[in-house]
């Protein structure tokens, strides 16, 4: 059973501060992930060097696509992946649309990225047309969904029951966990989460390691680029 794991990067707070504890995290466990990045997000010398060092180090980086329709007031999609290959100098093979900007826009945004000619995008569900692209399954957001709406133990024992359940029924499932979350608290609003935050309640850096030392001897953990290349050779 494999499972693919994926880190949206949002904002640079994602980037400087989250995505180096998501590393300890994984390095711990010998686990290498995909982080989909915005490339306006990348402001910095400094910034660029954190994402081609941990390419450097085994992870992968992706294409958080902003412009999800080619809005022509926007850098165009084709434009984004290129900025962002020229910012890292690294290969990327795979892209996600980011739904913090337009939003995922279903066939539209599926051409778009069908377009790209990359190994493989991420959606929700599948097109219902052809497409030239290996579609990776949709994400189960262990973060926002689970730990936010149920709390950490509950969220993480439905959490886990759901994914244990897909596995068996697919043999391959998606995760996705945003970086911020691992130096601030997914529960509560305003006060409420800065409360929780200095508590360390409800933050994902346990509960992601508690993760993947539970699920290790049960499934195999990759990069959504290792996803592909398992999925294409054994037509999973």
């Amino acid at each position: 059973m494999i499972v693919g794991l994926r880190h949206d990067v949002d904002n640079v707070y994602g980037l400087r501060s989250g995505l180096p504890k998501v590393i300890s995290v994984e390095e711990k466990h010998g686990v290498r992930s995909t982080f989909f990045v915005r490339v306006d997000i990348i402001q910095s010398q400094r910034d660029s060097h954190i994402l081609t060092e941990i390419a450097d180090r085994g992870w992968e980086v992706g294409l958080h696509l902003i412009n999800t329709v080619n809005d022509s007031r926007l850098l165009s999609p084709k434009g984004e992946l290129e900025l962002l290959k020229k910012l890292l100098g690294v290969p990327i093979y795979g892209a996600t649309p980011c739904g913090k900007t337009i939003g995922f826009k279903g066939d539209v945004t599926w051409r778009i990225m069908d377009s790209l000619g990359l190994s493989y995008i991420e959606g929700y569900d599948a097109p219902d047309f052809s497409v030239n692209t290996f579609v990776m399954p949709t994400h189960l957001s262990f973060d926002i969904y689970y730990i936010r709406e149920f709390g950490e133990e509950d969220g993480y024992q439905k959490f886990k029951t759901d994914l244990l359940r897909k596995l068996e029924k697919e043999k391959l499932a998606t995760v996705l966990v945003h970086p911020e979350w691992f130096v601030r608290s997914v529960g509560g609003s305003s006060l409420i989460k800065i409360l929780l935050t200095l508590l360390r309640k409800q933050m994902m850096n346990k509960v992601y390691d508690r993760f993947l030392e539970e699920l290790k001897r049960k499934v195999e953990f990759k990069k959504y680029i290792d996803v592909y290349h398992l999925s294409v050779s054994n037509n999973l």
